[in-house]
């Protein structure tokens, strides 16, 4: 199932940032195709694969497995909604689906966190917080039909709370242990910054979320904040893996392309340039998804294989990788340099590197 999620949020990607202009919908439509029915399917179904492996425990039972599907349900409420097949007040039950799945995640986890031998992985803290930001982004969309009159400043913390809150802490706290793996090198200080710095990126999300709503200086804390966390995190990279995120190969290019991508869209934001999206799908979202494809769809697809065996699918997906960094990276830094048509690199990128998966695919 995660490696269709995957494939499919990889379509989801391409769509929303290449039909926009060739079909007339509503541009939530395509936030919502990305973000609601492709993103945050994947989340809750990548979440439930790591939780386990966090808590040393089981995985997810029969009706928890099922979470990801509801979101799906949720996700395709919004987009009839925003194709116009379904009245606009449908928002309130498409959001209440979702908030009934974050909240179910919630409870699982904790679950999962009590019944660990010993302190569950710090990591699993990012996940309650990310899917604590999602609870409160879906509050808000069910507020937006009944109180109209505050429309803008709730659609603006739904949208930042769920962009730099349940997505931006869920990568982040993913990242810090995934490029490690990709670079084969231990990270011996990244479980104390999981644990020290996860109060200061959520508190970021909640600041910039309410900034953007309510309060504009917030925002600029907000993102203040979420600079410390990506400037611990990167400088840490720096010094251990330098030469595996410098590299022409592997995932660990795209995963710093990504990282880099945050922050430039959290930037883009802060200085309203273009739509909120504008730098975060194509400079973050496409960077962070092909990234963590290339090290986690082998495992996914054939977790009884040997080692070995995953160590050259690997090989096989991430070769160029270096360059397809390159051109994700251009598209986030483009609209900052005043130029309009940033997602063709990314694009460009994301297609080469669906030919890529879809051949390997093809072959396994």
């Amino acid at each position: 199932m995660l490696v269709a999620l995957l494939v499919a949020t990889l379509i989801a990607l391409f769509a929303g940032q290449a039909l926009p202009k060739a079909i007339s919908v509503a541009p939530a439509f395509w936030a919502h195709l990305v973000l609601a029915l492709g993103v945050m399917t994947l989340i809750t179904a990548a979440m439930q694969h790591f939780v386990p492996v966090l808590t040393r425990g089981r995985g997810p039972g029969r009706w928890t497995a099922r979470l990801p599907w509801l979101m799906t349900v949720s996700g395709t409420l919004a987009l009839a909604i925003f194709a116009g097949w379904l009245d606009y007040l449908w928002v309130t039950a498409a959001a209440a689906l979702a908030l009934f799945g974050a909240g179910a995640m919630l409870v699982w986890m904790r679950t999962r966190a009590r019944l660990t031998l010993g302190r569950p992985h710090p990591g699993l803290y990012w996940y309650v917080a990310a899917m604590a930001c999602l609870a409160l982004g879906m509050i808000a969309a069910m507020l937006i039909p009944l109180f109209p009159e505050w429309h803008a400043p709730l659609r603006a913390f739904h949208l930042h709370i769920n962009l730099y809150g349940f997505i931006g802490l869920t990568a982040v706290g993913t990242l810090q242990v995934l490029l490690p793996t990709a670079a084969n090198q231990q990270d011996p200080q990244v479980a104390t910054r999981l644990r020290v710095d996860l109060k200061w990126a959520l508190a970021g999300s909640l600041a910039l979320a309410v900034g953007q709503a309510w309060l504009p200086p917030l925002a600029w804390l907000g993102g203040a904040l979420w600079g410390w966390v990506l400037g611990r995190m990167t400088l840490a990279w720096w010094r251990l893996h330098r030469g595996h995120i410098l590299g022409m190969h592997g995932a660990a290019p795209v995963l710093l392309a990504a990282t880099l991508g945050f922050a430039l869209a959290m930037v883009g934001a802060l200085l309203e340039i273009g739509s909120p999206l504008t730098l975060f799908l194509p400079g973050f979202l496409m960077p962070l998804v092909t990234g963590a494809a290339c090290q986690l769809a082998p495992v996914w697809t054939e977790p009884t294989r040997p080692v070995a065996w995953h160590n050259e699918a690997r090989l096989r997906l991430t070769r160029w990788n270096g360059a397809r960094a390159l051109l994700f990276l251009s598209a986030a830094l483009l609209p900052l340099l005043g130029y309009k048509c940033s997602g063709m690199p990314a694009l460009t990128a994301l297609v080469w590197f669906g030919i890529v998966l879809a051949l390997w695919l093809s072959r396994e």
